[in-house]
């Protein structure tokens, strides 16, 4: 998948907050349901600490508080031990669900980096 348009429908959503990510946790729901198309959903990791690992992955449900599961190629390579990552992938939202969240697991003690996802998408309706 590419990325086209990159004009005056193209908007950053925010999935998870430039914040430290101390230890597991979910997201907030963030409803798609006005995108089209592919996007590039981006991860930065600051550097967590001597041993801490970070695994980032996106989920999806139908409803805002339902039972989310993964989405296929949804998963952010791990973090490597006390090392900053930046990592794009690709996925067309146009197949996904309606609500996605971020799942993120924090290995190796508590985190000290600061984590954020955001996502490129194309609004359905410029």
């Amino acid at each position: 998948m590419t990325l086209k348009n990159l004009g005056s429908k193209t908007e950053v959503l925010s999935l998870l907050g430039n914040d430290v990510l101390a230890s597991t946790a979910v997201g907030s729901a963030v409803d798609i349901q006005g995108y089209e198309g592919s996007a590039a959903f981006v991860l930065a990791a600051e550097a967590g600490g001597s041993g801490i690992t970070y695994a980032i992955k996106i989920t999806e449900c139908d409803t805002s508080g339902g039972t989310y599961t993964d989405v296929t190629d949804g998963a952010f390579t791990t973090t490597s031990a006390n090392t900053a990552l930046v990592e794009k992938i690709y996925l067309n939202v146009s197949e996904l669900k309606q609500y996605l969240k971020i799942s993120s697991t924090v290995a190796g003690g508590t985190g000290a980096g600061a984590v954020a996802v955001v996502a490129l998408a194309s609004k359905k309706y410029g």
